[in-house]
């Protein structure tokens, strides 16, 4: 075999030109003393996934990844050469290896690391490798990456590439095709993850070629015979035991309402229909237990698998692929998969791929979640705010489980029957009064006892712990951390009082378990696969987890804790934890975070850090931290940083960093230059450069030239960029070019328009619904917005509601409209409330609103308080307004103090908000502000803000700074707008 000397490298040639000094590029040969043929130096920790189908690619070190490109090129696609091109960290930020094949051919491979993969990044190198100077002339061009790249915006978009730069061959390289790749290869894993990892992965077989469809993640049901592997909690010893008693790990099962509930789905999965199912209720009420025992009723034949490591939500991406039918995937809590800030959007897409596949059905989605967590993954966001939950609140809408805090009679019934043999449960049934059994057993109470007795030390310790979670610390936390937080939690003499050792003391003392069973706090021992922390961490018991959630949720967390968790805080925890001490107003500390989370590469605070700077009057430090965040395409930061351009005389730099971003396909990016260069160029100039971007494949660029010209009136070439724009995925363009054909053809032409985009692939069901609409065509519309409802779209329900009662009349309407009502739809809620108030049914709309597990959002609220005012019954509105507010529901509290104002009862309003500010809800301590800033108790509303905002109320500072201006104390309203609050609750100065 020979290299075809026709691809040669040439001289080192100069890159392509950046505005920096030029720098050569240099080739390396790759021959056997090469050190990228050596084997890696360092392997990733063993694969703990029994039969895995992806390996722990991402956990490769940069040197490591390097080495197996190579060996891919030479052992596995027969490269008889292969030379290195770059340096390690230039400005390519990858290295190319180009393999020569005996045919002439050569392939470059190019590796980079992401931790996410986007469709935008797929275009980005792809046409950097293609417009770059690069000195060679491949045919094939494969980018490989560790990150997941299964996203369907990927595949599409390589799919357009590839049309887009044929005859190139473009291939992309993630985690399951190296996966699959590597299948076969047994040395080669070996080599570089590990024997443990290739006896695993590459499973013998005569024909490893088809292992892969055979090949699933988890283990056979039958094998999980210990509940505790899988979070259930253990129980309390009896306190009375006789000799020779021999009681099983677990206490009888009392069934209760849930579990037939829970019963019913599994048993539907066994007749093949896949089920996600959620049990939602406080810490210790018996979850994960209902979870275990639903399970056991399933055949032999069926799987488990619980991902874990590397973590929640990237095990699960790794593995989901994995799934076979017949499988439970068992999560516990969903919130560190479905709440993870950079990957939980992808583990609820892939989750509802996973259960609409027939091909890997059936299987059952098991989890568990506290009502907070449920609500903050399910509810929508306030108008105008972004939405970063709509896939978790897609998958879970409809899906929970409501488990109660206590046994009802019929429960303790039967507990009573099974306390004759099992001394636990006749011991919780003597002690507890009010039906909370399991609370009991799992050592809640005993917990709770520990922590209430506790000396000062061990209430310091836990108390600290309490804060740090209730801030956003997850799990796991570290030794220092705790250690430096606790000094702020005890007083002078008791910290006068204490002895040398006296942490590790506690820490003893703490972990010790009570009554057999959980301890305050526990020792983390990492899993197998999960990396090794560098001092102990220690997890609080879940019952005072979830306790000090409430119970400290309106008091400050102390000074020490805030200055400990810049330095000592979990990498992953930073971005989440500026933002927290933003909105407690902690300026200082917010901002230190977020220099931690920058030093650290991580992403999610330049913004926070721009919006800080600027509110300090340190306007260059804004603009280069709005500048880093619009460079990491932060949506909420390009407005600010042109506006501060403009008014500092900086707006040219601007418009050419915009300019290099949107010819790299930022969207929105390329929507602020076209408007910021409107007075100095042409419409000429403007759709010359949007048409070359549009050549280039980049829709948005088609769609802003197609609004150029039609506001031009030059519509003959608007309509063909519009089109070009929506066969390439832009679903404005679709709304834009619909909009314009009507305007100047009328409703039949738009029709046809679209049905002409339908036949190239681009549709939008909620513009042909308003369009079939606007038209007349009822019957045709009302189908649309019901397929556009069935999809997800909740504006479907508002003309959706008009043209059925049109079509199919008020009670089939209120038919169609109640189901997505009753799963929690907010817009079909006020659809369907409408409906029925349209009907003269409000009795029935009023009953409908107050059912007991209702979801009360915004329509439900105002309808049921408007009905109950309306019919005379003030004091029962006010009632069910202030049981919603008990439960945490904000707008309830708010309606309350609003329609008691209105009667005259103010009184009672500050009453009840105190008594919910005392339970621990935030929300009052801001209403009791508001409430005495209107009694003109003006020294009190400030005192009452002060805490407010400490506790989370971020809209209260505002409030507070106005209040202090028209008190007079111009000064302190002043710098509490520049630099926020102190950890005490002081005014901060700005000073350090």
């Amino acid at each position: 075999m020979t290299t075809n000397p026709q691809h040669d490298p040439p001289e080192p040639i100069p890159a392509a030109d950046s505005g920096e000094e030029d720098v050569e590029q240099l080739w390396e040969e790759i021959d056997a003393g090469h050190r990228l043929v050596d084997p890696p130096r360092d392997l990733p920790p063993p694969l703990t996934v029994t039969a895995p189908l992806l390996l722990q690619v991402e956990q490769l070190s940069w040197e490591s990844l390097e080495h197996l490109i190579v060996a891919l090129a030479r052992e596995v696609e027969g490269a008889v050469r292969s030379r290195l091109y770059g340096r390690n960290g230039q400005k390519q930020h990858g290295i190319d290896v180009v393999g020569y094949f005996d045919d002439g051919s050569l392939t470059v491979y190019q590796a980079k690391r992401w931790q996410s993969f986007t469709a935008d990044a797929l275009s980005d190198a792809v046409r950097m490798y293609v417009e770059g100077t690069r000195p060679f002339d491949a045919t094939r061009f494969v980018l490989v990456t560790t990150a997941y790249t299964g996203d369907t915006a990927v595949e599409d978009r390589l799919h357009q590439l590839r049309t887009d730069y044929h005859p190139l061959d473009i291939e992309l390289w993630g985690r399951q095709q190296l996966s699959d790749l590597l299948l076969p290869q047994r040395a080669l894993v070996d080599r570089f993850f590990g024997r443990a990892t290739a006896e695993g992965f590459c499973a013998d077989g005569p024909d490893p070629a088809t292992q892969h469809t055979h090949t699933v993640v988890g283990s056979p049901i039958r094998d999980f015979t210990d509940p505790f592997a899988l979070e259930v909690h253990r129980v309390i010893e009896a306190e009375e035991r006789e000799p020779g008693d021999r009681l099983s790990p677990l206490p009888a099962y009392i069934s209760r309402e849930h579990d037939m509930r829970v019963g019913q789905l599994v048993a539907r999965a066994t007749a093949e229909q896949s089920a996600l199912i959620v049990l939602v209720g406080d810490s210790s009420t018996g979850k994960t237990r209902a979870c275990w025992e639903a399970i056991q009723a399933l055949p032999g034949d069926w799987r488990l698998w619980y991902p874990i490591a590397p973590s929640p939500a990237e095990a699960l991406l790794n593995g989901v692929l994995s799934v076979g039918p017949r499988t439970v995937v068992w999560f516990d809590e969903i919130e560190p998969y479905l709440a993870s800030p950079q990957l939980g959007e992808q583990v609820a897409a892939a989750l509802r791929e996973l259960l609409k596949d027939p091909a890997r059905g059936p299987v059952v989605v098991l989890g568990t979640a506290w009502p907070e967590h449920w609500e903050r993954l399910t509810l929508p966001p306030a108008s105008g705010a972004p939405d970063g939950h709509r896939e978790a609140r897609l998958l879970l809408a409809g899906h929970s489980v409501l488990v109660p805090r206590s046994f009802d009679e019929p429960a303790l019934l039967e507990a009573r029957r099974a306390a004759y043999e099992d001394r636990r449960l006749a011991e919780a049934l003597h002690r507890v009064g009010d039906g909370r059994i399991v609370q009991y057993l799992s050592a809640a109470f005993a917990l709770m006892e520990r922590y209430t007795t506790a000396p000062a030390p061990a209430q310091a310790v836990i108390h600290a712990a309490m804060d740090a979670r209730r801030i956003g610390c997850s799990g796991a936390l570290p030794r220092t951390l705790l250690e430096l937080a606790a000094v702020g939690y005890l007083t002078d003499d008791e910290w006068s009082a204490l002895r040398e050792g006296w942490f590790d003391q506690t820490l003893s003392v703490l972990q010790q378990p009570c009554r057999g069973a959980t301890s305050p706090l526990s020792l983390v021992r990492p899993r197998p696969g999960q990396a090794v922390h560098a001092e102990p961490h220690f997890r609080l018991a879940d019952y005072l987890d979830h306790h000090g959630r409430s119970s400290r949720a309106t008091g400050p967390a102390a000074a020490s804790l805030w200055s400990a968790l810049p330095e000592h805080a979990e990498v992953n925890d930073l971005v989440g934890l500026a933002w927290e001490a933003r909105n407690r107003g902690l300026f200082r500390y917010s901002f230190q975070l977020h220099l931690r989370a920058d030093a650290a590469g991580i992403e999610g605070t330049a913004w926070l850090a721009g919006d800080l700077m600027e509110r300090a009057e340190q306007y260059q430090e804004a603009l280069r931290w709005y500048q880093r965040a619009v460079e990491a395409r932060d949506e909420d930061a390009y407005a600010n940083l042109v506006e501060l351009s403009e008014a500092f005389g900086q707006k040219d730099e601007v418009v050419d960093q915009l300019t290099r971003l949107a010819e790299a396909k930022d969207e929105l990016a390329l929507s602020w230059v076209v408007e910021l260069t409107a007075n100095s160029r042409s419409t000429d100039q403007t759709i010359s450069w949007l048409g070359g971007l549009a050549d280039r494949g980049d829709a948005a660029a088609a769609r802003e030239a197609g609004e150029k010209l039609q506001q031009h009136g030059r519509l003959a070439e608007a309509l063909e960029f519009y089109r070009r724009a929506a066969l390439s995925g832009d679903a404005l363009a679709i709304r834009q070019s619909v909009g314009m054909v009507w305007n100047t053809d009328g409703p039949d032409r738009a029709l046809a328009w679209l049905n002409e985009l339908a036949q190239g692939g681009a549709t939008d069901l909620m513009v042909t619904a308003n369009t079939l609409a606007q038209a007349g065509r009822s019957a045709e519309a009302f189908s649309a917005f019901k397929r556009a409802a069935d999809a997800g779209h909740d504006m479907a329900f508002g003309v959706g509601a008009e043209l059925a009662m049109k079509c199919e009349g008020l009670e089939q309407a209120a038919t169609w409209l109640e189901p997505f009502a009753t799963v929690g739809r907010p817009f079909a809620s006020a659809a369907y409330l409408d409906i029925l108030m349209e009907a003269e049914r409000s009795d029935d709309a009023l009953r409908w609103c107050l059912e007991p597990e209702r979801r009360v959002d915004m329509a439900v609220l105002h309808t049921a308080a408007e009905l109950l005012v309306a019919s005379g019954r003030e004091d029962e509105a006010l009632r069910w307004l202030g049981s919603l507010a008990e439960q945490g529901h904000a707008f309830a509290l708010w309606r309350m103090a609003g329609l008691s104002e209105q009667f005259g009862r103010v009184d009672e309003a500050v009453s009840r908000a105190k008594k919910l500010a005392k339970q621990g809800h935030t929300s009052a301590l801001h209403l009791m502000a508001f409430l005495t800033a209107r009694q003109a108790k003006g020294e009190e509303a400030i005192s009452w803000y002060s805490k407010a905002i400490l506790a989370g109320e971020p809209f209260a500072i505002a409030e507070m700074a106005d209040l202090l201006k028209e008190l007079g104390r111009h000064d302190e309203g002043d710098r509490l707008r520049k630099y926020g609050l102190e950890a005490d609750g002081q005014i901060a100065s700005g000073a350090g």
